[in-house]
């Protein structure tokens, strides 16, 4: 009886080693969704018109993708044609909007959804095919990478815009060189502008002096992060203690800062007209920069109806403003169509930051 006393009792403790084993191991076992299911919009196709800026022109919802535990997961809505999505580039051009952690569910009324398809540079009053991708996250108590891949769905729309002067968001230039001096101005010619609302600004500053002392703001006063130097004349510092960004001109430069990756470029330019009227010179139709409106004008150019021309900012053409496909000034864009014969008055104006740069023949 003894040893049939200590077998029952062997047998039950191999028993809970056996399911303790079972339990631990489940608990281990990552549960790794091929996508995210459900992903579904009320509204495949929608036309945007300033009737409807303020309702509800779409809804997107989708179902919490189960991981085999509970965690927080963070959703982002990624935007995008179709063109974009392939190749060594993919998504490279998409307009990412990250969604509150564990959301299911995301309404947009027209004037925000209008303002997306803008930023993807859509074609307007035109229906176009754009792809909407969800991606899922889990996020870690730490705060440190997540080590489980991200998952995805996509979904296909058909959007007509409508073209919306767009505000995009700033970086505000304060420095020795301003009037007042380091103040933040929200003017034409000192805010850098970030077109995809992610962390690369761009615009074109002129630099007056020899020796041009600065910082980049992200509030128009000392409240919010000012970017300073970031111990080369390459990278930039967020920190509170950082000395100031400085730039030997003078010079009217393009400047790019990568608030992400703290780096910072300067492109010195000294823009002219070339075309068709003048041989394609870099040199024979320069422009005249004015400090009081922050635009180069050119006068007296004799251009023939049909003829082309583009804006060149250096002999070499490593910087060059032509038409997008929309009719747009473009970095490195395309010919310029003439459409009228006479003597004009070209100007172009880089003051306004990225996204909203422009020309004008009169």
């Amino acid at each position: 009886m003894q040893i049939r006393k200590h077998g029952i009792l062997f047998s039950i403790g191999l028993a809970c080693i056996i399911n303790s084993c079972t339990k631990n191991d489940t608990n281990a076992v990552l549960n790794a969704p091929e996508s995210v299911t459900g992903f579904t919009t009320t509204a495949p196709t929608v036309v945007l018109t300033s009737a409807n800026d303020s309702m509800t022109v779409t809804d997107f919802k989708w179902q919490a993708p189960s991981y085999g535990f509970q965690a927080a997961t963070t959703y982002t809505m990624i935007f995008d044609t179709p063109a974009d999505t392939s190749g060594t580039n993919a998504w490279g051009n998409a307009i990412k909007m990250t969604m509150p952690t564990n959301s299911l569910e995301k309404s947009f009324l027209g004037m925000d959804f209008n303002t997306i398809m803008n930023q993807l540079g859509l074609p307007f009053e035109v229906a176009s095919p754009v792809v909407v991708r969800l991606k899922s996250d889990i996020n870690q108590s730490t705060g440190a990478t997540s080590t489980v891949p991200s998952i995805y769905s996509d979904l296909g729309m058909t959007v007509t815009p409508y073209q919306v002067i767009l505000i995009y968001p700033k970086l505000y230039v304060a420095g020795d060189f301003l009037v007042p001096n380091w103040t933040q101005l929200d003017q034409p010619g000192w805010t850098l502008a970030s077109v995809k609302s992610d962390s690369y600004y761009e615009g074109y500053v002129n630099f007056p002096n020899t020796g041009n002392s600065f910082k980049l703001c992200t509030l128009p006063s000392w409240n919010g992060i000012n970017y300073g130097w970031g111990g080369t004349g390459t990278t930039i510092s967020g920190s509170s203690t950082a000395g100031n960004c400085y730039f030997g001109g003078p010079g009217y430069c393009k400047v790019a800062a990568d608030v992400k990756a703290l780096t910072i470029s300067y492109t010195p330019t000294n823009w002219a007209v070339a075309g068709d009227f003048n041989a394609w010179s870099t040199s024979a139709t320069p422009m005249t920069f004015s400090t009081v409106t922050n635009q180069w004008t050119a006068t007296n150019v004799s251009l023939t109806a049909g003829s082309t021309f583009k804006f060149v900012g250096d002999p070499g053409w490593a910087s060059s403003f032509g038409l997008d496909s929309k009719g747009n000034l473009a970095f490195g864009g395309g010919n310029i169509i003439a459409a009228k014969t006479g003597v004009f008055t070209v100007t172009l104006d880089l003051s306004q930051g990225a996204g909203n740069y422009s020309y004008s023949v009169k």
